[in-house]
């Protein structure tokens, strides 16, 4: 039980981070940071990368999350584990809680200085930031906590990290976040992450029949 209370005050803790930088954000506090940020961004566009950016922000969405998420819950109780597929749906279903609860909360406008993808629903938090954790970050750590090879382990783990900050650096450069929506919603995807584990790892192995 102890061990529990040690994930939870992570998860308050990164949930209060979420928390406060939407207040920051709503308040107008942080807008001249939010707009340098974002013209900086738009500035290094390139027709080069315009296809992988675009790629991301369609296939990284909610949607497509929790499909993903669903398949990888399905194959991990096809190797009759249920430990990673219960972490996986509590981070997700967290996730999905959070983001819409906060949005309405919230309801900040979306930058609408040049958008390369349409998007019209409130703009903190990030839900391709929070997801991106909640379900990519989830999935490394399962990678790093497998019994594969440490080399392989930590070299898909990277991979998939550096698949994440693509999908946070995204909601810059298609321009439909501020700073502050991919960074809050990154510290309350890492919430989800963290409140997942520490909730099945509390739960004790049940007795093989």
């Amino acid at each position: 039980m102890r061990k529990f209370w040690w994930y939870f005050s992570w998860f308050v803790i990164f949930l209060g981070i979420g928390i406060l930088l939407g207040l920051i954000e709503k308040f107008g506090f942080a807008n001249g940071l939010n707009l340098f940020v974002e013209k900086a961004v738009i500035g290094m566009r390139h027709h080069i990368l315009n296809p992988y950016f675009i790629a991301v922000a369609k296939y990284a969405d909610t949607i497509y999350d929790i499909v993903i998420g669903l398949v990888v819950v399905v194959i991990l109780s096809l190797l009759k584990k249920w430990r990673e597929p219960l972490m996986l749906f509590i981070s997700l279903t967290l996730a999905g809680i959070l983001i819409e609860s906060f949005k309405y909360i919230y309801a900040i406008p979306r930058p609408d200085l040049s958008q390369l993808v349409p998007e019209t629903s409130y703009s903190f938090p990030s839900g391709h930031s929070v997801g991106a954790f909640a379900l990519y970050g989830m999935i490394a750590y399962f990678v790093l906590k497998s019994k594969l090879p440490k080399a392989v382990s930590w070299t898909i783990s990277i991979i998939i990290s550096l698949f994440i900050l693509s999908i946070l650096y995204d909601r810059l450069y298609v321009g439909v976040h501020w700073l502050l929506d991919v960074v809050g919603g990154a510290s309350i995807g890492i919430a989800c992450m963290i409140i997942a584990i520490g909730i099945v790892k509390s739960i004790k192995e049940p007795k093989k029949a």
